[in-house]
């Protein structure tokens, strides 16, 4: 159904009342952004927006980042006052207390390699591949083989890289 006289004085009227967009397009015919540009485009008062925004914003970063659990590794043992369990309770206390292995795979080190993972970040063997970096690429050159895609016009540069990977 195009716009015509009739539809426009229509929209112009119900505009004026501030029925909301939506609510017009359902009694026109039309839809809501049919509506909505209409208006525009024929120069109806703007209204304002009924989205509601807060005056401070939300720290995103806060809501971004993970709760770490405090894990408490050492058992609590009470000593006892007397001389003759000190010792007992020094080899009973050395003997609980461990602290687990951890690795910052992330931190930043002076000369970095190639960050090609291997195997799955929750596993205790994962790893980056850590060889010699290809030009400034953050891989080396088998792995840059392998997530590089080479457009077709580029065959001749292909053929290079296949050869350098075969040496």
């Amino acid at each position: 159904m195009p716009w015509n006289d009739e539809n426009v004085s229509k929209l112009r009227e119900l505009w004026d009342q501030g029925l909301p967009t939506a609510q017009i397009g359902k009694l026109l015919g039309f839809t809501k952004n049919a509506v909505v540009g209409k208006a525009h485009r024929i120069g109806l008062e703007r209204r304002p927006s009924p989205i509601r925004r807060t005056a401070v914003k939300p720290d995103r970063k806060k809501a971004r980042s993970p709760v770490i659990p405090k894990l408490n590794f050492e058992s609590q043992v009470s000593p006892n006052k007397s001389d003759t369990n000190k010792a007992e309770y020094q080899q009973t206390t050395t003997n609980i207390k461990f602290q687990p292995k951890t690795k910052n795979l992330f931190a930043a080190s002076p000369k970095r390699g190639c960050e090609w993972p291997e195997g799955h970040p929750d596993e205790v063997e994962f790893h980056f591949c850590g060889k010699e970096r290809f030009e400034d690429k953050p891989y080396c050159l088998e792995h840059c083989a392998v997530a590089y895609i080479i457009p077709d016009k580029e065959e001749a540069e292909s053929q290079q890289l296949n050869d350098k990977l075969s040496r």
